[in-house]
């Protein structure tokens, strides 16, 4: 009886090892890939293009319209920093999530009480001899835009463990205004030969740990490789 008793016992915390370990395997690691993301738009001087992404909610399941709690929103951490675009530079600060749900908690305004509509762009230009630069001043020109003229741009590292294969879903906002409804064409141009995502939606999909650039309301698409 005894032994039955111990045998029972052993087996017990074996399957609650087994369980442990499981539930662990299942939780991917953090895999933040710095990505780059150009939509380009033309806009009036001092008005801004605001980013919307994730996952579609039909897509997988436990999304809610919280960034902090939903599965669809995708944790990002912003590589343009400490540049003199005061406007971005507040929008950016505790932007953590890629998501659909606009200014998360603690994203604050800019100082004139502009609040956030999202995950703040910079605008930017393949003009060399622009005055201004992203790297010093938070817009203007940039070598990672061979495109042209209303780039524009989120440099972010995206945490590619929580997209789908790789793949994540985006929308620019301008004002009230959101993109249309597109259908993206199944071969992107550029360098990266990465076939077609797993689904369909009417977003632009991205790819994680890419140069990925779109025009906005359009079907196109051109994914490169990053710079070293």
């Amino acid at each position: 009886m005894t032994s039955m008793l111990f045998l029972a016992l052993v087996l017990t915390i074996s399957t609650q090892w087994v369980s442990a370990d499981d539930t662990a395997a299942a939780v991917p690691a953090e895999d933040f890939q710095r990505t780059v993301i150009l939509l380009q738009k033309e806009v009036g001087y001092g008005d801004f293009v605001f980013l919307r992404g994730g996952i579609n909610h039909d897509q997988r399941e436990g999304c809610t319209e919280d960034a902090e709690t939903s599965a669809c929103a995708i944790p990002i951490r912003a590589n343009i920093v400490g540049t003199n675009n005061t406007e971005y530079n507040a929008w950016s600060t505790n932007d953590t999530k890629l998501d659909w749900y606009g200014a998360e908690s603690n994203q604050p305004g800019t100082d004139a009480g502009v609040a956030a509509d999202g995950t703040p762009m910079v605008w930017t230009t393949n003009d060399v001899n622009y005055t201004a630069t992203v790297s010093s001043d938070g817009y203007g020109y940039t070598p990672l835009n061979a495109f042209g003229e209303h780039y524009w741009m989120a440099d972010l590292d995206i945490d590619c463990s929580k997209t789908e294969e790789g793949w994540f879903e985006l929308k620019g906002k301008f004002k009230s205004e959101w993109e249309s409804d597109i259908s993206q064409d199944e071969t992107c141009q550029g360098n990266a030969d990465l076939g077609a995502p797993g689904y369909t939606s009417g977003n632009h999909f991205a790819k994680c740990g890419y140069l990925n650039a779109f025009v906005f309301n359009s079907n196109a698409c051109h994914i490169d490789s990053l710079p070293e």
